[in-house]
């Protein structure tokens, strides 16, 4: 009656397939060859097979020795594929960092730490997907994104939220423009100019109108969009002033000019994760090194 096989004899058995003597499969697993002696007969009693002959001194597998053999050998390059795949996990999480974020997050905050990320990993790839918050959402529940950046506003159960970091808006303004010279810009002088604003649904826009509710709402607007990064590219232009959260605005500080804004209206970063699914090493590794380089400012 056979018995069930161990690890043991199979390791001793593949061994001397793959080196051709007891000896020398000793040596490959640094036991004795006793050791490896005793594993094959062990294996020969529970399989009830002769998996082994012995010709002019020397083992010689039989034909069930060498079929025996090519299933060994498979499972053993799948554990081998295993720990190859581990070793990978160990040392670079999957290989490939998914991130989302919003347009002006992705060209003012990220190509930085990006950067800096690569060149500690550089055998990582990196796939970034600039979406609105709402997109965001739904890419983090279809598990097409590690974690997703923004600077809107979510609350849904099934999203976990934590701040990156407060900063404030600024006005961006042409490099010529009178405001150029100014130290700040006062929220109150804003109707005074020609201004290019986001959208009245936007979450920096409501809150300026909640400052200036006892001030004189800007009448002159003169363009009006959904995207920060036209109205950096507007201002540059010359067509008017903008307000813009900061990140957007540093990446255009050579074809505009950026001043504080009094008073301010905070702009929070918040990252959003599945609960579903937790962080990926890499992602945990890039949401460290995005934390340590821009600290939250209160």
């Amino acid at each position: 009656m056979t018995r069930p096989l161990n690890f043991q004899q199979i390791q001793a058995f593949r061994a001397v397939m793959e080196t051709g003597t007891t000896t020398r499969a000793a040596l490959a697993l640094n036991t004795t060859q006793p050791s490896i002696s005793r594993r094959l007969a062990e294996l020969r009693s529970a399989t009830g097979l002769d998996l082994f002959d012995l010709y002019n001194g020397r083992l010689r597998p039989t034909r069930e020795g060498r079929q025996l053999y090519q299933s060994v050998r498979k499972h053993f390059e799948g554990l081998e594929k295993i720990e190859s795949a581990v070793q990978i996990l160990r040392k670079s999480g999957t290989g490939v960092l998914r991130i989302g974020s919003t347009p002006t997050l992705g060209a003012g905050l990220l190509p930085d730490a990006i950067s800096r990320f690569m060149q500690m990993n550089p055998s990582v790839y990196v796939n970034l997907q600039t979406l609105g918050t709402h997109q965001l959402v739904d890419y983090l529940r279809q598990d097409l994104i590690d974690f997703a950046l923004t600077t809107g506003t979510i609350a849904q159960s099934d999203i976990v939220t934590s701040r990156l970091l407060r900063d404030a808006a600024v006005c961006v303004v042409p490099r010529e423009h009178e405001l150029a010279r100014a130290a700040r810009v006062d929220i109150g002088s804003l109707h005074a100019h020609r201004l290019i604003l986001l959208n009245d649904t936007d979450d920096l826009i409501i809150a300026m109108r909640a400052l200036m509710r006892d001030r004189k709402y800007p009448e002159d607007i003169v363009v009006e969009t959904n995207s920060s990064i036209t109205i950096c590219s507007m201002v540059a232009a010359g067509v008017g002033i903008g307000i813009v959260n900061p990140f957007v605005a540093s990446t255009f500080s050579d074809r505009l000019v950026v001043k504080p804004l009094r008073p301010r209206i905070r702009i929070d970063v918040t990252l959003a994760q599945s609960v579903a699914l937790a962080p990926s090493l890499l992602a945990q590794r890039f949401i460290a090194l995005l934390r340590s380089s821009v600290p939250a400012r209160r």
